[in-house]
């Protein structure tokens, strides 16, 4: 009879748990429909002394969902927890956009963000465009960094141009090609989710902060259109910041990096050469776009490289107009090859070259832990459709199917994501 009712019991927490869900995704689809239907793109003010103003902003409200069971029951402490497995609402991020207007050609762009780590300014600089120059200074993302549709970045988005640097930029656009060099702070290396969850954090270059040690990042890049084909390059270099990259994260987050490098070297003999650059094309044929892109990187002795593919298409559907849909595959790796000792290393000749002979046949020194997420490689398969519930209200499901290679137990945690997403 204890049998009877408990499966009872647990039957109808399943049916219940899927019940809220289908709610709460209807209540965010309906209140979308009749709360944005008058909005406006925002507004702008003059003040006294004649600069104009112009503010705007937007509103991301989410619905996630881990696989597998939430609660206490259900958790494994032999290797880190996923944050929460059970579906959880919130509201991921409100930010404020401001855009001071000095003159015809020179702009101060701040945007104001408030979410679970308070309220900070997030992106600021200053901005001067003159014919077919632009020059930008202040805190933004490398300008090699894609304006998503999706809510979920490429592995290589989220580990190499998600975070924000303070840096001097320069752009020269012609009538189908651009270049630019770009002098910034150096971000430092640090970790964050490849989805949603917060739990199994890989390897990333992370905002810009201040720090003992600080050093300079060098940038140049440049684009070409062929209609329909763009192609894009870039190329990074710099040196890691003393103690706090080459230390603390490489030495002391990478347990066979002493294998190359021993943990005792001081900081005058210590390698902190580091250098990353990539490349993407596009293929824009009517409503289908198609696009790849690739990045490698060196920190210090440690090698990273990753790639994505994908494509996307905006279409109708019966009475649904503005659908977009994108199906995405990506990988990130650890230690896949390595070009230290070539050209693309400008500090090729600031190293003992002793340091890298290696029996091995595969030339690998990287393995990963179960212990230490950083340093698993994966893999992402994302999909995602959206709808335009209005031009200033936006409905977005996107799914994130998560391989890692971890080097012990395999990890559950594919993740589904609903959000609401509006401007104003």
């Amino acid at each position: 009879m204890g049998l009877i009712v408990t499966a009872f019991i647990a039957t109808k927490m399943t049916l219940m748990k899927n019940y809220i869900k289908l709610t709460i995704f209807c209540i965010l689809t309906l209140c979308a429909q009749e709360l944005v239907e008058n909005s406006n793109t925002g507004f702008g003010l003059t003040i006294p002394s004649g600069v104009g103003i112009e503010i705007s902003g937007e509103v991301e409200v989410e619905l996630i969902d881990v696989e597998g069971r939430g609660g206490t029951l259900y958790r494994d402490e032999f290797i880190q927890k996923v944050d929460y497995r059970s579906p959880f609402v919130e509201i991921d991020k409100t930010v404020l956009d401001f855009k001071l207007l000095y003159t015809d050609n020179l702009t101060y762009n701040f945007s104001l963000r408030f979410d679970d780590n308070g309220a900070y300014a997030d992106k600021h600089f200053l901005k001067y465009q003159r014919g077919s120059s632009k020059l930008e200074f202040g805190k933004n993302r490398p300008l090699i960094a894609l304006k998503r549709k999706t809510e979920g970045y490429p592995l290589i988005g989220t580990a190499y141009w998600k975070g924000r640097q303070y840096h001097l930029d320069y752009q020269r656009n012609f009538k189908t090609s651009s270049a630019g060099i770009s002098v910034a702070l150096k971000r430092l290396i640090n970790y964050d989710a490849a989805a949603e969850d917060e739990s199994f954090e890989m390897m990333v270059y992370d905002d810009a902060e201040k720090i003992d040690g600080q050093t300079i990042e060098f940038g140049m890049r440049a684009e070409k259109t062929f209609e329909p084909f763009k192609i894009q390059g870039w190329y990074y270099w710099g040196k890691l910041v003393d103690d706090e990259e080459w230390k603390k994260r490489l030495h002391y987050d990478f347990d066979y990096y002493a294998n190359i490098e021993d943990d005792q070297t001081l900081s005058d003999s210590a390698y902190v050469g580091h250098f990353w650059f990539g490349g993407r094309a596009e293929l824009l044929l009517g409503e289908v776009l198609s696009r790849a892109e690739y990045i490698y990187s060196e920190d210090g002795f440690l090698p990273r490289h990753g790639y994505y593919v994908e494509t996307s298409t905006s279409f109708s559907l019966l009475s649904l107009n503005n659908i977009f849909a994108l199906l995405r595959f990506g990988e990130l790796k650890i230690d896949p090859m390595r070009l230290t000792d070539t050209f693309m290393n400008p500090y090729r000749n600031e190293y003992e070259k002793i340091l890298l002979e290696n029996d091995d046949e595969d030339d690998e020194r990287f393995y990963p832990l179960l212990k230490d997420p950083q340093t698993w490689n994966r893999t992402m398969i994302t999909f995602a459709l959206g709808y335009d519930i209005t031009s200033y209200a936006k409905l977005k499901f996107e799914y994130y199917i998560l391989n890692e290679e971890t080097g012990g137990r395999d990890v559950k945690d594919n993740q589904i994501l609903v959000q609401l997403k509006l401007n104003f």
